[in-house]
């Protein structure tokens, strides 16, 4: 696994929040080597966490309880950072919908209520907690009403910008048989078995703009788009941290950037065919290739095909 870094930690807000709440409960830190220690810091050590620069970040220096001395860069990116992990896949989700559940919760004392308006797209939606959504639908989590009932799913991607996530979705026939059997897709597929019989060359990343506008809401929303919302057509999708905001009458979700369902993505975001380079992967046949459906602006392409 890879060590935390100035940068590393500041490319998610929530992890300098865990780091500081890690050293205020002083629960131990993994650090090179596989040691577990428990660091001390000082009020000015969690203010230069809080909002310093990368540099006053990189110069920290904590020490350890068993009497060293470690820097930021000591210390090992694992699950709790968003490194790998056994559950490094949905770490940052549940994440998220822990800080919304807590929000939700604070709301509700705040307006002394079992339940909160949230408006999302002008609708309003009386909301009682937040939940999970079981197994891999486009929905990572949804939001209920006071009688248990799903009202809102919500798709959560991790950062800022498009770079900070993989994909909108994949194109498996198992998971996703629309998406998967769509011309376009197929299209795409044969062009890339013509181009690359031997395989896609090493550090290689491809893509195809896509023509059909349903498609691309359906790689973004889920595969159920145009019907009714559910764990298949978000409600809404959240790139970031969460926030619940009083806006009149009611709560607004934000984040760094969210999308109500229809909403159509562009510039950098816009939903494109690509395929990379992954040498233990052979997706549909094409020898070292990913192929998903992703942000334009995800990863540097080296052509259009």
């Amino acid at each position: 696994m890879a060590n935390l870094s100035a940068s590393e930690l500041r490319k998610y807000d929530w992890r300098s929040e865990v780091f500081i709440k890690k050293l205020q409960e002083k629960t131990p830190f993994e650090v090179s080597g596989g040691k577990k220690v428990i660091l001390k810091s000082s009020q000015n050590d969690i203010k230069i966490l809080k909002s310093g620069s990368n540099s006053e970040l990189s110069s920290l220096r904590f020490m350890g309880d068993n009497g060293q001395q470690y820097k930021l860069s000591d210390i090992v990116k694992n699950v709790e950072f968003g490194g790998k992990g056994d559950r490094a896949g949905t770490v940052k989700e549940d994440r998220a919908l822990e800080s919304l559940r807590q929000q939700i919760m604070e709301a509700k004392k705040l307006e002394k209520s079992a339940t909160i308006n949230i408006r999302i797209a002008g609708k309003i939606y009386k909301v009682y907690d937040a939940e999970s959504t079981p197994g891999t639908p486009k929905s990572d989590f949804h939001l209920i009403d006071q009688d248990g009932k799903e009202i809102v799913w919500i798709s959560h991607k991790d950062g800022k910008t498009e770079k900070d996530f993989q994909q909108w979705g994949g194109m498996s026939e198992r998971v996703e048989p629309t998406i998967n059997r769509h011309p376009e897709s197929q299209n795409f597929i044969k062009t890339l078995l013509q181009l690359y019989p031997k395989g896609i060359p090493n550090a290689t990343t491809v893509a195809r703009k896509i023509k059909d506008k349903k498609l691309k809401m359906m790689s973004v929303y889920g595969n159920g788009f145009s019907g009714s919302f559910g764990r298949q057509n978000v409600t809404i999708t959240i790139q970031g941290d969460i926030k619940l905001v009083k806006s009149g009458n009611a709560y607004k979700i934000e984040g760094y950037h969210t999308h109500p369902n229809g909403e159509d993505m562009s510039n950098g975001y816009e939903p494109v065919f690509m395929a990379v380079y992954k040498g233990d992967r052979s997706d549909f046949g094409v020898k070292g290739a990913r192929i998903v459906i992703a942000p334009l602006g995800s990863r540097k392409i080296k052509e259009f095909v």
